[in-house]
C-alpha cells in the first residue's frame, strides 16, 4: 500500500518531534507514503526516512493552497492506494474531492468528539465543522476513531456500517514515560506548598482552565499549604491569569509556562493531575500522567469510562461541574490510603495499556479494510 496524508500539523517539518517521528513510523508498516502538508513553511519537499516524503503547500490564500493540493494529489494519484485525513472537517473535505478525483478510498481519522455541545459552541466555525464532519464520514470508506464514545456516536446517530469504523486511541509509550528521570521536583521549586496540584495543556477554551482554578479556590479555603501549578501557553493565557487575578489567588496558583518541558518531571513530583476540559478526542496526557503513578481527576470526556474508571485508577467528574472537581480534590487530600491505591492501580493499568505492536495491528486493520474496496 502506498498512503496518501493531508494534514496541517506543521510539527512534521521540524526534526525530532513526536508527530515527526510517528509518520516515519508509518512509513514502515507501508510501502511509501506521501504528506501534503498545508500551512507549511518550508518550500521544498522534505525526504523522511521509511519513505515518506513531505510535500509542502505554501499560499498566503487558503483558496490556493487547497487548489494546489488537489494539484499535488492528482499528479500523485497513480502510486496512491488510500487518502487519509486527520480529520473529517475541511481536510476531510478536500480529501473526498481527491478521492472523488482520483477514484481512490478516503479514509478518515476522528480525534475529537464534534458532537459535543461544547465543541459546537465554541466558535461558528466549529459550528459547522461539526455540520460537515457527517457528509464527509458518510462517504469515507473507513473511519478511524480514538475512542468508543465516538464510535458510537457516529455508528448511532449518524449512521454510519460499525464495519467501516474502527477504535485505534493513540500510542502512549507509557513505559518511556516511566522512565524519564526527575529534573525538576515541584516540592523543591515551590516548598510552600505540602500538597500540589498540577494542570498542564494548551491554554485554549477547550481545556476549560479557569474551571479547575475555581475548583482549587474553594478547596484551598478549608486546607493550608496547597498550591496549584499551571504548565501551557496559548490565546487563553489572558483568561487565566484574570481568573487568578479576580479571586485573588497569585500566592497558591502559579502560571509556569517554562516548565513545558520539564512535564514528565512535573507530573512525577505533583500530588495530583487535573483535566478539567470541556471535550476531547483521547488524552494522551492522562495516560502518561497515570503511568506515572500521579493520581488523576477528569471531566467524562476522552479516556473516561474507557481508561480512568471512576474510583478504580482515577476520579471522573462531570463536565463543567465545579462542586464535584472541588470533592474530587477533597478525597485524594483527605484520604491518603485511597490516593495511593488509585495511584498504583493507574501506574500498572498504564503498562498495559496498549503496546506499539497492537497499535499498529489496529492501524494496518484500517488501511486493509481500504484496500479490499477498492
Amino acid at each position: 500500500m502506498h498512503l496518501l496524508m493531508l494534514s496541517i500539523d506543521k510539527s512534521i517539518e521540524k526534526t525530532g518531534t513526536s508527530v515527526r517521528g510517528r509518520m516515519e513510523h508509518y512509513g514502515s508498516l507501508v510501502e511509501g507514503i506521501d504528506i501534503i502538508l498545508l500551512g507549511a513553511t518550508t518550500q521544498y519537499p522534505i525526504m523522511l526516512q521509511n519513505g515518506v516524503v513531505v510535500h509542502p503547500i505554501v499560499s498566503r490564500s487558503k483558496l490556493i493552497s487547497v487548489c494546489k493540493a488537489i494539484f499535488v494529489a492528482r499528479r500523485l494519484a497513480k502510486k496512491t492506494s488510500i487518502v487519509t485525513v486527520q480529520d473529517p472537517f475541511e481536510l476531510g473535505l478536500i480529501g473526498f474531492i481527491i478521492s472523488c478525483l482520483t477514484f481512490v478510498p478516503l479514509s478518515v481519522q476522528v480525534h475529537i468528539d464534534f458532537f459535543s455541545p461544547y465543541f459546537k459552541g465554541e466558535s461558528i466555525r466549529q459550528n459547522i465543522q461539526a455540520r460537515i464532519a457527517p457528509f464527509v464520514l458518510r462517504r469515507a470508506t473507513s473511519i478511524r476513531v480514538v475512542s468508543q464514545k465516538i464510535a458510537t456516536y457516529i455508528h448511532d446517530t449518524i449512521g454510519i456500517d460499525a464495519k467501516k469504523i474502527v477504535i485505534a486511541p493513540v500510542f502512549v509509550d507509557a513505559s518511556k514515560t516511566k522512565m524519564v528521570s526527575v529534573s525538576t521536583d515541584l516540592h523543591k521549586q515551590y516548598p510552600e506548598f505540602e500538597w500540589i496540584v498540577l494542570v498542564a495543556s494548551r491554554f485554549v477554551p477547550q481545556k476549560n482552565i479557569p474551571l479547575a482554578i475555581e475548583a482549587f479556590d474553594e478547596f484551598r479555603k478549608q486546607h493550608q499549604k496547597v498550591g496549584m501549578i499551571i504548565i501551557g501557553s496559548g490565546p487563553s493565557e489572558s483568561v487565566i491569569q484574570r481568573c487568578i487575578t479576580d479571586r485573588n489567588l497569585g500566592s497558591v496558583v502559579k502560571v509556569d509556562s517554562s516548565l513545558s518541558t520539564q512535564f514528565i518531571s512535573c507530573m512525577k513530583t505533583s500530588d495530583v493531575f487535573v483535566l478539567s476540559s470541556d471535550y476531547e478526542g483521547w488524552g494522551m496526557t492522562i495516560i502518561e500522567v497515570a503511568s506515572v503513578g500521579t493520581p488523576v481527576i477528569m471531566t467524562r470526556v476522552g479516556c473516561a469510562d474507557e481508561f480512568i474508571v471512576h474510583e478504580k485508577n482515577g476520579l471522573i467528574v462531570p463536565v463543567r461541574d465545579r462542586g464535584a472537581l472541588t470533592a474530587a480534590l477533597e478525597k485524594y487530600y483527605s484520604d491518603r490510603s485511597f490516593a495511593s491505591r488509585i495511584r498504583e492501580r493507574a501506574a500498572a493499568d498504564a503498562q498495559t495499556y496498549m503496546t506499539l505492536g497492537e497499535s499498529d495491528l489496529l492501524q494496518k486493520k484500517v488501511w486493509e479494510y481500504d484496500a479490499q474496496n477498492i
